[in-house]
């Protein structure tokens, strides 16, 4: 069953609103990230910006995570490797993020993006820090 980060469980982010990024939890653990770049997203040889599929591979596998946790969780990432497989054609950019493992207070998670073309762009990994209690403040 599909949920839209609005339904209450996950906050809004005005960062990924403004940068045109819509994210979309499929089940717990899983969440499916999509922009539609512009040659405004490319870098000056016509790809589509790695910044901005850093940063639709962050906000995904962080609401990923966020998703599979109960409660409003606190989180936040502890590093990211990015791996860029191929030049991003623009056009619809989609990013499919996924718990890998969980424990109490990390999580590993990785995300998968496909260009405006359909093919396999890049790959991203991530380590995030689950915050216990709600209260503490990240760094």
């Amino acid at each position: 069953m599909s949920r839209d980060v609005r339904s209450g469980k996950i906050r809004r982010d005005p960062f990924t609103e403004r940068l045109g990024i819509h994210n979309e939890i499929h089940e717990d653990g899983v969440c499916i990230t999509t922009h539609r770049s512009s040659e405004d997203e490319s870098n000056i040889y016509g790809v589509v910006h790695g910044a901005l599929l850093f940063a639709m591979a962050d906000v995904g596998m962080g609401m990923a995570l966020a998703a599979a946790l109960p409660g409003e969780p606190r989180l936040g990432s502890i590093s990211i490797t990015a791996n860029f497989i191929s030049a991003g054609k623009p056009g619809l950019i989609t990013a499919k993020s996924r718990v890998v493992r969980r424990g109490r207070a990390v999580a590993f998670l990785e995300t998968e993006i496909s260009d405006g073309g359909g093919s396999p762009c890049a790959r991203f990994s991530g380590i995030f820090h689950i915050y216990s209690g709600g209260g503490e403040q990240a760094r």
